[in-house]
């Protein structure tokens, strides 16, 4: 359990600024330090063995608002306690974040949807109903508490800045950008409309299509001093009962497509294609596809299969993934709301590249969901004032389709509501490597 340990210390370590202090903090069952956290029961980790969270004795106790559960502990006493200058930490957070930063649910679960997904319904999260909940960030938090009290500082979340309550991670998924003029034409016929499949032909057919909007998008973050990372697919070949791109990325039009999106000091990153999470050479092959080199990848579909992924987004030569978040709900995969180094359970080590997880996308509230855009502006509004507890980041998906009134009606102007929301409580609005940057150089 000892590289478990360093692996959530450093985590820790990385989350706050603590100018001089450096904690001295323990962990096991004999307290021998400043700080000491108690271990729980589990063994689980040390012996690589699953947790059946059917049977976990969950503890709850309060803290910042919230009840949080604490799965690994018997006794339900004080959260910590102080004795002669040291502090105890009374519940096992080092074995609880493990549990839900590294995925380990996922690893050792077999049950998957059509796609080879890990499926919102198997999750800890659904189970025990905590998914609007950064629960790492909560226990972090407790650490954080104790370390000033026994130290007499102040230490501060590191993307939490006094012109910035929190960020937001800005991206758009571009799946489709050439077929508006058919999807959108068969969803105003569905609605006995025939005048906008007329238009949209002769859009087509004359200029560009109607998903082909990148200069809209470009131009309305810019309005609110915002920027954003576009995910592009580089193949239009379908995989595995999966559509990828409905475009090819190698038309010369992608080019000043390209040159937008940097002179706006956006990015440009890769959109994984199906098949391209389990296979090494094919997203090594993808990640070239672009006139200057990405850093940054999402999955398509959010397919990620945490025994095989890591290791090729490492041979990729990837710095930043953005695929951890359910597809079916919003709210918090690993229950982190910052970037994170996901953590490689046969090779007990931490991956090289960050994942910046995702909270929230429009499709889960559009067609998983089925909430209105006034519904789901609620939810996020949730997870928002959850993300600001902690100064982290709320990422958020926004498909270029859903900027289009043909077929998804109300979706841009959620959007624009959401940026109006954030641009006014100071937040942050930037890309993935933007929010990846600070975090590691300030």
């Amino acid at each position: 359990m000892k590289t478990k340990f360093e692996y959530i210390i450093n985590l820790f370590n990385n989350t706050y600024t603590f100018g001089a202090v450096s904690p001295d903090i323990t962990y096991g069952e004999a307290p021998h330090g400043r700080i000491h956290i108690n271990q729980g029961s589990t063994r689980c980790f040390e012996y690589n063995q699953p947790v059946d969270i059917e049977t976990l004795n969950v503890i709850w106790k309060p803290w910042l608002g919230e009840n949080i559960p604490f799965f690994f502990d018997s006794d339900n006493t004080e959260l910590f306690t102080e004795e002669e200058g040291n502090w105890t930490i009374r519940f096992d957070i080092v074995a609880s974040s493990f549990f839900l930063l590294s995925g380990w649910q996922e690893y050792f679960s077999d049950n998957r949807d059509k796609y080879g997904r890990f499926q919102y319904s198997e999750s800890v999260q659904h189970r025990f109903d905590f998914t609007r909940l950064p629960l790492v960030n909560y226990y972090f938090d407790i650490l954080r508490t104790v370390v000033e009290k026994a130290y007499a500082c102040n230490i501060t979340p590191i993307l939490q800045t006094t012109q910035n309550a929190f960020n937001v991670c800005l991206t758009h998924d571009i799946d489709t950008c050439e077929t508006a003029w058919l999807e959108g034409s068969y969803s105003a016929i569905k609605k006995m409309n025939f005048l906008t499949p007329v238009n949209l032909v002769a859009k087509k057919l004359f200029k560009t299509d109607a998903w082909f909007n990148f200069s809209e998008i470009l131009s309305l973050e810019k309005s609110f001093g915002a920027t954003s990372t576009f995910f592009f697919i580089p193949t239009n070949q379908p995989s595995g009962g999966i559509k990828n791109a409905d475009y090819n990325l190698k038309d010369p039009k992608f080019n000043a497509v390209f040159k937008m999106i940097t002179d706006h000091g956006c990015e440009s990153g890769l959109h994984g294609s199906a098949g391209s999470s389990t296979m090494a050479d094919r997203l090594k092959s993808e990640s070239k596809s672009f006139p200057e080199p990405v850093t940054s990848n999402r999955f398509h579909f959010l397919l990620y299969d945490p025994k095989i992924t890591p290791k090729i987004l490492e041979h990729a030569g990837f710095n930043i993934d953005s695929s951890l978040g359910f597809a079916e709900h919003f709210g918090f995969r690993n229950s982190f709301c910052l970037p994170f180094q996901p953590f490689n359970i046969p090779e007990n080590r931490s991956v090289s590249f960050y994942e910046i997880p995702l909270s929230i996308m429009d499709g889960t509230f559009s067609q998983y969901l089925h909430l209105s855009p006034d519904q789901s502006f609620d939810e996020i509004l949730s997870l928002i004032l959850e993300v600001k507890k902690f100064g982290g980041v709320l990422t958020v998906l926004w498909h270029n389709t859903h900027f289009s009134p043909h077929k998804y009606p109300g979706w841009k102007e959620l959007y624009i509501k959401l940026l109006s929301y954030c641009h006014q409580e100071h937040a942050s609005m930037q890309s993935c490597s933007q929010i990846l940057n600070r975090l590691q150089h300030g």
